[in-house]
């Protein structure tokens, strides 16, 4: 069954200054959803786009909230319909204190929106994971396609030291695990990097990874990439949303090798630095979004995706040599 779209409908959107759900919000707004959106600090300047965005002014409401404070997030879902949780930190250097800053925002804070959600007898939850809880496993064959039935392995991601993944599998198993012991009912959607332009005033990690192309450097891992674009994300999450999905799908668009990814950045903008050297990385995987392709999800090219970007990071100066 298909919803008729977001007419009278309020729906709740985490983390609503963030990347991702930035253009979440442009999105709902856009279908005339009403959108409570949890920030930090309403009055800031970090959230001013959101205020501009158009409908903004009738149908967007800001709530002070912090996903570890149940009572600040359940007064933002109270009277929701629908929720989209999207805050989750994305650490873009190594962090020094991995539970504090990772893991207790992305699973104390998914048990509080989920707790609160129930609570407030919402109908639908859009829970926003990524390929990290997805592909982190290195018992996957390198021949075998990994779909929505493969989890990252924790042990393997707290051996390795990589919080970020540990924490979304942690955070998306327990989410998953909540809804089928609740009847909450909620969809799981699991994307890879997020590219794309921005509309938030900073900087987020997955857009810094692009600017650290742009601007060259000696060496940089030459990683396999799956990539996918913020615009492309954000329709699959209402998508799911509006036809009453359950369970997780993969949001990936297309894979590329870190030196692929500046050759064909290179191909477009020829006069920025780009690395100088690569070190390979033995690192192959076949991951497949067939599960979602199959509600009629579509995604942009990579051209599109990488100008749209790069055109956005130039608007807002980010790729002056003095803002690095």
């Amino acid at each position: 069954m298909t919803s008729s779209g977001g007419v009278n409908r309020k729906v709740c959107v985490t983390g609503a200054g963030g990347f991702v759900a930035s253009w979440l919000v442009k999105l709902l707004l856009s279908k005339d959803y009403v959108v409570h959106g949890t920030v930090r600090d309403p009055g800031s300047q970090k959230y001013e786009h959101l205020l501009k965005l158009e409908k903004a002014s009738e149908n967007l409401t800001l709530f002070k909230a912090d996903i570890l404070d149940y009572e600040s997030v359940y007064s933002a879902i109270d009277g929701c319909s629908g929720v989209f949780h999207v805050a989750c930190p994305v650490p873009s250097t190594v962090v020094s204190n991995p539970e504090v800053e990772v893991i207790e925002p992305a699973v104390k804070g998914t048990t509080n929106v989920l707790e609160a959600c129930l609570k407030a007898n919402v109908e639908r939850v859009v829970f926003v994971s990524s390929i990290a809880a997805v592909c982190i496993n290195p018992n996957v064959p390198k021949d075998k396609v990994i779909d929505e039935s493969f989890w990252s392995d924790k042990d393997y991601c707290k051996e390795t030291k990589n919080w970020y993944c540990f924490a979304k599998t942690e955070a998306e198993e327990q989410a998953l695990n909540f809804a089928n012991r609740t009847g909450l009912r909620m969809v799981s959607i699991c994307p890879s990097l997020v590219l794309g332009p921005i509309l938030q005033s900073t900087t987020n990690a997955s857009s810094l990874f692009l600017i650290k192309l742009l601007k060259g450097c000696d060496s940089l891992e030459n990683k396999r990439r799956w990539i996918v674009d913020v615009r492309d994300v954000v329709s699959a999450l209402v998508l799911a949303y509006e036809n009453h999905e359950e369970g997780r799908y993969i949001c990936i668009s297309q894979a590329f090798t870190t030196r692929g990814l500046a050759e064909k950045l290179k191909s477009i903008y020829p006069n920025y630095k780009y690395p100088i050297n690569y070190i390979e990385v033995d690192d192959y995987k076949m991951l497949s979004s067939e599960k979602l392709q199959s509600l009629g999800w579509k995604c942009r090219t990579i051209e599109e995706t990488l100008v749209d970007s790069v055109e956005s990071y130039k608007e807002a100066g980010l790729l002056q040599s003095e803002q690095f």
